[in-house]
């Protein structure tokens, strides 16, 4: 078989576009080597706290988790972290109650060091305090802020105020 010009120039064309897949391929992605990637995943809340009352415990067994302390009723309690960019994360907090599914979310960069991934706000509300983080090592998700997400106690009446100045801790495990 002879190859015309036709041919050598289809050849080189495909020959190019394999090449240029190939070397997109090997490019590495920030979401997947920055440093949210390390801090990114799914948590198991154990604890919720408001104002020093535990709301809502679960205990790590040898079968899975068991029930704690309930107040608010809640099931199915989670956090999930997902890399948006090499230093920044959504956090995800889910909860169902009565069949019906929350969420809340929020954006935060982080910061790499010896022991934790620390978390900051990137949107801040100059009257609210924020410390998050997990245990780089421990894999334990440990968030405290002034008005965070309050849920209410079972059988109380609405919503509470989000702009309440009371301290919320959410203590999780990493589900891995």
């Amino acid at each position: 078989m002879k190859l015309t010009a036709i041919h050598i120039n289809s050849i080189s064309t495909l020959c190019f576009l394999f090449i240029l897949a190939g070397l997109h391929g090997c490019q590495s992605s920030d979401r997947l080597t920055g440093v949210a990637a390390g801090a990114a995943g799914r948590y198991i809340v154990t604890a919720y706290i408001v104002s020093d009352d535990t709301l809502y415990s679960v205990r790590k067994g040898s079968a899975g988790y068991t029930p704690g302390i309930n107040k608010i009723g809640v099931t199915n309690f989670t956090v999930a972290l997902d890399v948006t960019d090499a230093d920044q994360l959504t956090i995800q907090t889910d909860y169902w109650r009565n069949g019906l599914r929350s969420t809340v979310s929020k954006e935060v960069s982080v910061k790499l060091t010896n022991s934790d991934y620390q978390f900051y706000l990137l949107k801040t509300n100059a009257s609210s305090a924020y410390e998050g983080r997990v245990g780089r090592f421990s894999g334990f998700f440990y968030e405290r802020s002034e008005g965070g997400l309050l849920i209410p106690l079972v059988g109380s009446p609405g919503t509470p105020n989000p702009s309440s100045s009371k301290e919320v801790v959410i203590v999780a495990q990493s589900a891995k």
